[in-house]
């Protein structure tokens, strides 16, 4: 090979990544294809690089609709770090369950997630004044301070009763934060602020309104078609839809004969752009209990699984010697945790714990696949779950909060 053979072979490699560093189109795609967090390392590459992966328009391409969440957020009481919980099943970490040092630095002591959706987080700190939030991407381990909610406006009342995120990065890059404030002339009455990220303020929503339910949960939103979801037992359910700044009424299922005032749903959660509900599974004469789904128009609710709790594996029967044919629900030792939704329903599941570990649920092929160990994760009394989890029965693990986590690059 001549000196000038030689030097052609050289540089031709390099000659063709500057090409490619150098179109910007060219680039885009093969940076598409690439997974999240190879992206989040390259974004140190340079300057233009971290413009490239940082743009909404790359990350609505990169991710045009949310997948199922890949892990989950746990907290469990008087302790302020985060468990994570690892769901994805083609993952190469050892370590299922670890601790998370959310969102670490002094300024986030004591941080709490309000709700998480579709890749972004509602927090709050204790060392922030009353009121005031943030929105985190642990993807990508960014946040946002949203400024404090504005003075009342005539009539209402300085109480807030819940802040609900508002994210579909299929339509849009910018999220909302929808604010639910009581009014000083009745319990029942009530006014909506809301955050847009887009104009970086806070604007009135309409004017009051009235919801005759005591008990709807207004702290426990769901966003999920384009609106926020609030529930109620004994009153009226009603959703917001951001886009066109509408309160409306929300079908729910019939509440069961059974039930008395202290009964409350037992999920209520959205996953894969499906809204799910369970509402009872105490009554220890029926072996199974369902999972419904909200139809997109708002007819009504279907019932999309159903779950048989007397195939649940040995370990989540608290007394063994008991024989299969005489068990009843009060037998079961067990949490559900989330409902995951994949594009096919034979891949959608359950997360439940049962003694000792976390494990899923298949829903249509009635099969368990064991997620992680989780040995000494247990108290001695029922406690409640938030957001779109509840824990139901005694001797149930110590994690009082679960949040969804799905890989996102949209900034905050």
């Amino acid at each position: 090979m001549t000196k000038t053979s030689r030097n052609a072979a050289v540089t031709t490699p390099t000659h063709s990544a500057e090409t490619i560093a150098c179109n910007d189109d060219l680039l885009d795609e093969i940076l598409l294809r690439l997974p999240i967090k190879s992206l989040i390392r390259f974004k140190s590459v340079s300057k233009h690089w971290l413009s490239l992966i940082s743009a909404p328009k790359f990350a609505l391409r990169r991710n045009p609709n949310p997948g199922p969440a890949s892990g989950l957020f746990l907290k469990r009481p008087f302790r302020p770090e985060f468990e994570f919980l690892n769901l994805d099943r083609t993952s190469e970490s050892g370590a299922t369950l670890r601790s998370l040092d959310f969102a670490a630095g002094d300024t986030f002591v004591g941080v709490g997630i309000v709700q998480s959706c579709n890749g972004l987080m509602l927090c709050s700190a204790q060392s922030v004044e009353p009121g005031d939030c943030y929105v985190y991407n642990p993807t990508i381990n960014r946040h946002r301070i949203i400024p404090p909610i504005p003075p009342a406006r005539s009539g209402a009342s300085r109480t807030v009763f819940g802040l609900s995120l508002a994210f579909d990065p299929s339509k849009s890059p910018h999220y909302s934060v929808v604010c639910v404030r009581s009014c000083d002339t009745r319990s029942d009455q009530y006014q909506l602020e809301v955050y847009s990220s887009e104009t970086r303020r806070w604007r009135p929503s309409g004017g009051s309104f009235y919801v005759d339910s005591p008990d709807i949960r207004f702290d426990r939103g769901v966003f999920w078609n384009g609106s926020v979801h609030w529930i109620s037992i004994w009153g009226e359910s009603v959703y917001f839809s951001v886009e066109e700044d509408r309160l409306r009424p929300m079908p729910m299922p019939p509440i069961p004969d059974d039930w008395d005032a202290e009964s409350e749903y037992t999920y209520f959660g959205e996953s894969g752009g499906h809204l799910h509900l369970i509402d009872h599974i105490y009554n220890p004469h029926t072996p199974y209990f369902d999972v419904y789904e909200l139809e997109k128009d708002y007819s009504g609710w279907l019932v999309k699984f159903r779950v048989d709790f007397s195939e649940f594996p040995a370990e989540a029967i608290r007394n063994r010697k008991s024989q299969p044919s005489n068990l009843h629900l009060h037998d079961y030792v067990f949490s559900l945790l989330c409902v995951v939704r994949s594009e096919l329903d034979e891949e959608s599941y359950l997360v439940l714990q049962i003694k000792g570990k976390v494990i899923r649920y298949y829903f249509r092929t009635r099969t368990f696949g064991k997620i992680c160990d989780v040995e000494g994760h247990r108290i001695k009394e029922p406690v409640r779950i938030r957001d779109s989890v509840l824990v139901m029965l005694p001797e149930l693990p110590e994690w009082h909060d679960v949040h969804q986590f799905i890989e996102s690059l949209a900034s905050v």
